[in-house]
């Protein structure tokens, strides 16, 4: 149960950011529907399970606690998000923050992808050399067309002169 006191590592740094997302988009008092579920679903692009940000957004997903006990507090907020991950729009706002999220990483992955190569991995290689369009996998070349056109050419003369040659002759 120490993971639900929220003061031991992963978790209080969970909660910090989800804080801080909150925190950020709060108005006078209260945290509107959307900004909430925008919170949940940054966490969500940033990897952390249904868990952790139950426990990071309980006060925010449960907020009318009317006495209810934490554990239970936590089963609502679970549901909440389970509800939520349902929901095409919430999936569509995590997938684009997870895009946003590799593609700031683009330029480590090559790097990666470049290291790689440099050690020998075959499959590394080509595709380094493929996105750089200096590889083109078999499978995907296209066999040429080549049309021999014949123009500008004059034709050989149409008479041709039968000459018999005399066998005693020598040529």
């Amino acid at each position: 149960m120490a993971a639900l006191d929220g003061k031991s590592g992963l978790v209080y740094k969970v909660q910090t950011m989800a804080g801080e997302a909150v925190e950020a988009q709060k108005s006078e008092f209260q945290l509107d529907h959307d900004a909430t579920r925008a919170a949940a679903a940054r966490l969500y692009g940033l990897g952390h399970s249904r868990r952790e940000i139950a426990v990071a957004m309980v006060d925010y997903l449960s907020p009318n606690g009317h006495g209810r006990a934490l554990s239970d507090r936590l089963v609502l907020a679970r549901r909440k998000l389970r509800g939520w991950e349902k929901q095409k729009s919430f999936r569509d706002q995590i997938w684009e923050l997870g895009l946003i999220r590799t593609d700031l990483q683009t330029g480590d992955i090559l790097n990666g992808l470049v290291q790689k190569a440099k050690r020998g991995r075959v499959d590394a290689a080509k595709l380094a050399l493929e996105l750089t369009g200096r590889y083109t996998p078999k499978s995907e070349q296209q066999p040429t067309q080549v049309a021999v056109v014949f123009t500008g050419i004059s034709r050989a003369p149409a008479q041709a002169e039968l000459v018999e040659a005399d066998p005693e002759e020598d040529v």
